[in-house]
């Protein structure tokens, strides 16, 4: 079983086990930029497994959801990964429900994530998990994302 866990400020996050393919961490984010990045509205975590760091994300507020045409019950799941050790054994499935579980705790009805028009493991991870294509493409920078929600379930 699996449980998250909100990144405190000057929290030490173990990562020496952390493995990605650059692949994946070029549509997903270093999971140190993840934890570490300083920005309003934007709450890093880490996905734990028996004490043991297998994954990170971070939860994020703000003019965000308003680009990807998201309403103020929405919270957004920004740079979502898990170790590449890790992978095919169900985590991701069950970091969502924990992920769905908290955001329900915080009265969000919906939960909004872009994935890169280039990344289709991410792409039908997330449909296969009950995200809808949103059919709206955001440009950030050089990249073009393609915007997926799912409602969420009242724990």
């Amino acid at each position: 079983m699996i449980r998250i866990m909100k990144v405190s400020p000057g929290m030490e996050i173990p990562l020496e086990r952390y493995t990605l393919s650059l692949s994946q961490m070029r549509f997903s984010g270093h999971p140190k930029y993840i934890i570490n990045r300083k920005k309003a509205d934007y709450q890093p975590f880490v996905i734990l497994k028996d004490n043991e760091v297998i994954g990170v994300f971070a939860l994020e507020t703000g003019s965000i959801l308003k680009t990807m045409g998201a309403g103020s019950d929405a919270i957004y799941l920004r740079g979502l990964s898990i170790s590449s050790s890790q992978q095919g054994k169900g985590y991701f499935r069950q970091a969502l429900k924990a992920i769905e579980k908290y955001c329900a705790s915080l009265n969000k009805s919906e939960l909004y994530l872009m994935v890169n028009v280039k990344n289709d493991n991410g792409y039908y991870a997330f449909i296969k998990t009950g995200f809808i294509d949103r059919k709206r493409i955001v440009r950030q920078g050089l990249l073009n994302l393609k915007v997926l929600s799912k409602t969420i379930q009242n724990h």
